[in-house]
């Protein structure tokens, strides 16, 4: 796998780290809200600047005092960052000054004081220029005074940070398959994507929600580079408690807009529920390809009978993923895991990106119409005369004929992508199929 230096941003909490990670991205990928811990895990993005090219991390907020498990994590996690970045960009508050915890972390800093740059942050005009002044006293030679919200100051410590890295004007993204882990708050998404990559990589906790940013994880396995994105769990609309939380379901949403596939995560002690019919249907409209993942899989007795009645539900109460396979694994003790998550994906994907020869699928369109011949709404006949793939990712067909689809039966459509996927495959992928009136064809 190519390799980019690190760039780990750390601080206290609501210091605005999410934001400099979202204006030095150039997205807004981070969430950002005024509540205090709005970032838990590590967030992840690729900058180039200056003709070079590095990973740039956020983190949760570093906290002296532990007051609950979870800040443990969010320290352990902030740790790592720390351990395997090239460059620790440290930002504080300029409007609130100096606190007991920055002493305390800037002690921790300056044992790695050459790889830490200073970010006074929320200095938006030069009136608040002498806020920064303080902070010289914690004894960082690189210092910057900067506004993440307003942009100012922040093209000098992207220099800082590239002169520091090294040049990658040759790096190239190896091609690779980016995966959205979707489903209902605490199902086990984090605890899944922790085991995939083999470390503790997001916070898992009992709590339901602590996940909110959508956060990548790079893996290679056998050779094919995967793009985990963990997300938050995804609620009906009126059971989103506050801000924070309904961007995270809104960057859910993205993430798996951003997909090219979906594991959606079920409760196998629960079954499938409409919150999860909720979540398919997404997926089914971003056209993303999906496995369906039934996880606690350690919790059930009966295994074989359980399999075969949760495989007969989830096909009745999620239609719109009708075309997904089907994995039980337990993310807690590692069953069926990198055996069953790997090569599904690997199969989906190529299903996703399938090409039938036109010769091929106009022999289909012939014994498909000869089975079932199309209707029109007026009664009159319909002659669909020939068909082509017009994409992938999801396969995208068109059928021209003398009627256009709005002449025809409605269900009509949906038949011919039953039976291209009966014909082709096509497992674990939408189907769109568009049908349309060809030029100079009359309805006689």
């Amino acid at each position: 796998m190519n390799s980019l230096s690190r760039v780990a941003i750390v601080g206290r909490p609501n210091v605005g780290k999410s934001t400099l990670f979202n204006r030095i991205s150039g997205s807004r990928k981070a969430i950002v809200d005024s509540v205090a811990g709005s970032t838990r895990d590590r967030n992840v993005s690729i900058v180039e600047w200056n003709g070079k090219s590095f990973e740039l991390v956020d983190t949760g907020g570093i906290l002296e005092d532990v007051e609950t498990p979870l800040d443990e994590q969010v320290g352990l996690q902030v740790e790592t960052a720390i351990e395997e970045a090239e460059v620790v960009c440290w930002v504080v508050d300029g409007r609130t000054g100096l606190l007991p915890e920055e002493q305390y972390l800037g002690k921790r800093l300056r044992a790695i004081s050459e790889r830490v740059l200073l970010a006074v942050n929320k200095i938006d005009t030069a009136a608040h220029m002498p806020d920064a002044g303080e902070f010289h006293r914690m004894g960082f030679s690189s210092l910057f005074e900067v506004s993440a919200e307003h942009g100012l100051g922040v093209a000098e410590l992207m220099d800082a940070i590239t002169e520091r890295i090294p040049a990658t004007s040759e790096f190239t993204a190896p091609a690779e398959i980016r995966i959205a882990i979707t489903g209902r708050p605490n199902v086990g998404k984090s605890s899944l994507l922790n085991r995939l990559a083999g470390e503790e990589r997001a916070v898992v906790s009992e709590v339901a929600g602590t996940t909110r940013d959508a956060v990548d994880t790079l893996l290679e396995v056998d050779g094919q580079r995967y793009r985990f994105v963990d997300t938050a769990g995804i609620r009906r609309q009126g059971k989103i408690p506050n801000q924070a939380d309904r961007l995270g379901v809104m960057y859910a949403e993205r993430a798996i807009e951003r997909a090219h596939l979906c594991l959606l995560i079920l409760d196998a002690t629960e079954g499938p529920t409409t919150e999860d019919a909720s979540i398919g249907a997404k997926i089914d409209k971003a056209g993303r390809g999906a496995v369906l993942t039934f996880n606690k899989w350690d919790l059930i007795e009966g295994r074989e009978a359980v399999a075969k009645e949760l495989a007969l539900v989830a096909r009745e109460k999620l239609p719109h993923l009708d075309f997904a396979p089907i994995v039980f694994l337990s993310a807690k003790t590692g069953r069926g895991v990198v055996k069953g998550i790997f090569p599904r994906l690997r199969d989906v994907r190529e299903q996703q990106l399938t090409r039938v020869p036109t010769p091929e699928l106009n022999r289909f369109l012939v014994t498909a119409t000869t089975r079932l011949a199309p209707r029109a709404r007026d009664g009159k006949e319909v002659r669909l005369l020939y068909i082509t793939q017009t994409g992938v990712s999801p396969p995208r067909f068109v059928v021209f004929g003398n009627r256009s689809r709005a002449e025809l039966d409605p269900t009509y459509p949906r038949y011919l992508a039953r039976r291209l996927r009966e014909a082709f495959g096509f497992e674990g992928t939408p189907i769109r199929v568009a049908i349309r009136k060809r030029k100079g064809s009359n309805t006689q």
